[in-house]
């Protein structure tokens, strides 16, 4: 092999040019392994791919996916040459980048949960129920604590094999539906094939879709992702962050009115918006105008210290740059406090030929909350006597809606004496199901 530069003409060996070559294709393959590498990475992904998103990078690093990889949930847990097909197949995100694009509100290239979210959550292992003990503190002088005690039915595998209720069986079914809605909040149609092959639609009665508008629709099949749909970077309710930073001692609770003084703050810094290292600013002097004027003990400025720093980490992860979005533009599906959630099915409307609805039952999910408010009692447990069997009724697709206008005296041999209110102490007075207002849905215990 002869090399020509300027006059001289370097002449190498057949050995040494392959080594050379070598060398170059090595360099090459490394280089190109260290930029696929990157392409990966979260620092890619966040920054220079997807910048339009400043909030979710920050919501992200505080949840508790923050060690999983984007493209392990938006690409999925694939082989090398697959990934890089899929990668190619998103050139129109590059091309948005470029050219500009309005934020979308929801993902639409998720990877199914098969090659996703199963790489971590195996179904097909058993898994048990869970128990969750949610805190709450009421904006009153005290900042009262209600303690809400759930015993939810996440069981899986053996556990529930056999069983017709749970979280987990919509995944252990053949469930399709159709939404009208790019984030799903609304589910006009849902149709179940059972294991025997029997097939069963329910279609919501107060939909304005067609049934021929709704057979052109796209079928879909209920994966993780259409309830955990914000498992990767959630924004959550800030009254809920200001809640949890109580709980754990990020704010003293003994500081008088400190929940309604959060909750103010929040109010107000909602009206802001603008890059964060612009707001951030903002932010200290709406927390300072809140502060108590006057001379301060030290153990009380080292309260009010605290407390700004737990608000400033809040707003940081509550507010957005467009003045168009709030924590509100994104619905968390999972469960249903403060979007449908799971009354997107379960609302009593969706029924089938037979005029069955899908099953409005609060325990196919839960057991009866228990509500402990500054340590005293305020509900009663669902039943008096441990191991009685609830009857059929209890098993109707519409009970929890319908049961207010069912009850006789033979519901105390069970319950005990009834009261209707919301207040605890009773079984229908439980403060976890009645006197408030859910999503889509209205529990109020008033017998009609």
């Amino acid at each position: 092999m002869r090399i020509t530069v300027g006059k001289k003409t370097l002449v190498l060996g057949g050995a040494l040019t392959i080594i050379l070559i070598g060398i170059a294709v090595a360099i090459l393959a490394a280089g190109g392994i260290v930029a696929w590498e990157y392409s990966n990475s979260n620092a890619f992904c966040t920054n220079n791919c997807h910048a339009v998103h400043p909030e979710e990078p920050r919501a992200y690093a505080v949840h508790a996916h923050a060690r999983v990889q984007c493209v392990e949930c938006h690409m999925g847990r694939l082989p090398t040459l697959q990934l890089m097909g899929l990668k190619m197949a998103h050139y129109h995100e590059l091309l948005g980048m470029i050219t500009g694009y309005e934020r979308p509100l929801a993902g639409t290239t998720l990877r199914p949960a098969r090659d996703s979210c199963e790489g971590c959550h195996w179904p097909s292992v058993d898994h048990d129920d869970t128990i969750r003990t949610k805190i709450h503190f009421e904006p009153d002088e005290k900042n009262t604590e209600v303690r809400t005690k759930l015993i939810v039915h996440t069981g899986s595998g053996t556990a529930r094999e056999k069983a017709t209720r749970g979280i987990h069986w919509h995944i252990d079914q053949n469930v399709e539906y159709v939404t009208d809605d790019v984030q799903k909040r609304t589910i006009p149609w849902v149709r179940i094939t059972d294991k025997d092959g029997k097939v069963t639609e329910y279609l919501d009665a107060s939909s304005k879709l067609s049934k021929a508008e709704i057979d052109r629709m796209q079928k879909r099949k209920m994966e993780c992702v259409d309830c955990h749909n914000a498992s990767g970077h959630p924004f959550k309710n800030p009254a809920d962050r200001v809640d949890e930073a109580m709980a754990d001692g990020r704010i003293d609770r003994s500081i008088p009115s400190i929940k309604a003084r959060a909750l103010a703050i929040i109010d107000k810094a909602a009206t802001l918006h603008g890059p964060m290292e612009d707001q951030i600013g903002k932010f200290k002097q709406i927390i300072a105008d809140a502060a108590p004027k006057g001379e301060q003990k030290p153990e009380q400025k080292a309260a009010e210290e605290k407390f700004a720093k737990a608000m400033l980490d809040i707003l940081q992860l509550s507010e957005f740059e467009a003045k168009d979005l709030t924590w509100k533009s994104f619905p968390n599906h999972v469960g249903h406090k403060d979007f449908p959630g799971c009354f997107r099915c379960h609302d009593g409307k969706h029924v089938n030929a037979k005029g069955e609805a899908i099953r409005l039952q609060c325990t196919l999910c839960h057991d009866i909350p228990q509500v402990t408010v500054d340590g005293t009692l305020k509900t009663v447990a669902s039943t008096k006597t441990p191991g009685l069997t609830p009857p059929d009724s209890h098993n109707a697709p519409n009970f929890m809606h319908d049961h207010r206008s069912k009850v006789d005296d033979t519901c105390q041999m069970c319950h005990g004496p009834l009261k209707w209110g919301k207040d605890g102490g009773n079984f229908c007075a439980n403060p976890a199901c009645h006197g408030r207002k859910w999503p889509e849905m209205s529990l109020d215990a008033k017998k009609t």
